[in-house]
């Protein structure tokens, strides 16, 4: 029993992803007119490790296992317009969905985000921070068609405060320095977990026209002065050929 109190082990996950139990209901957030959950075909949202946005739901999947005390985890998500015909504004948002265990990663976590090396938000891994990102979506920028932008973020266990139910009389030692942790009921180990999803839409900007570029980008008058010109032409070429065929039947 000694042996087993004074050997604590740290066991926490931070998974972003789709609930299968004890689900928590939170409002859904509305979307500007016409925007629907999910990115449109060829826009494109891939992180560092090739894992893509859900085309259909607009979910991103962001999961860690064995997450440690002190250590940050990161991620890049490169957002692209891959279309030659239409510009769209892209947004995301933070759907929490629920929490267990004896760290609470929700208040312990620290998470932040940049855009494009900007630094927009930072707060709770559920979207309470300088502006809560459970209730207004964030705008991640125009993209015009080959525009690319790279959204960041990063994720750190930094709070040895929120530790519920642990017995302080044992140590945990690492690399970040002494930590007391041990479970309750003589465990002999503490845990947590956290769900929660990134939700990523796409608005078409009704104000973008593609660039006139080559023949296709011609108005309209020029394409009417040159197929006239063209029927006057083949117009003469036809009375010249019927011209020296009533001279050759003369001769």
């Amino acid at each position: 029993m000694r042996a087993k109190r004074i050997f604590a082990s740290l066991v926490s996950s931070l998974l972003l992803l789709n609930p299968v139990n004890n689900m928590t209901a939170f409002a859904e957030v509305a979307l500007p007119d016409g925007a629907v959950k999910g990115l449109p075909e060829r826009l494109t949202a891939m992180d560092s490790d090739g894992n893509v946005v859900s085309s259909d739901t607009g979910e991103y999947f962001f999961h860690v296992e064995n997450m440690q005390y002190g250590t940050t985890y990161t991620k890049d998500v490169q957002l692209m317009n891959l279309r030659d015909d239409k510009a769209y504004h892209i947004y995301f948002y933070v759907e929490p969905l629920f929490k267990n265990g004896e760290i609470d990663l929700e208040k312990g976590c620290e998470c932040t985000f940049w855009l494009d090396g900007q630094e927009f938000y930072k707060g709770t891994v559920t979207g309470e921070g300088n502006f809560d990102l459970t209730k207004e979506v964030y705008d991640c920028g125009l993209y015009n068609p080959g525009d690319s932008h790279t959204l960041k973020c990063s994720v750190i266990w930094n709070d040895l405060d929120v530790l519920v139910g642990v017995d302080n009389g044992h140590r945990l030692i690492d690399i970040n320095g002494e930590h007391v942790l041990v479970g309750s009921q003589d465990s002999g180990y503490v845990e947590g977990e956290i769900e929660f999803k990134w939700i990523f839409y796409a608005a078409v900007d009704e104000d973008y026209s593609p660039p006139d570029t080559g023949l296709l980008g011609v108005n309209n008058t020029f394409w009417i002065i040159c197929i006239a010109v063209l029927a006057v032409l083949t117009g003469g070429m036809l009375l010249l050929v019927l011209l020296k065929k009533k001279e050759k039947k003369k001769e």
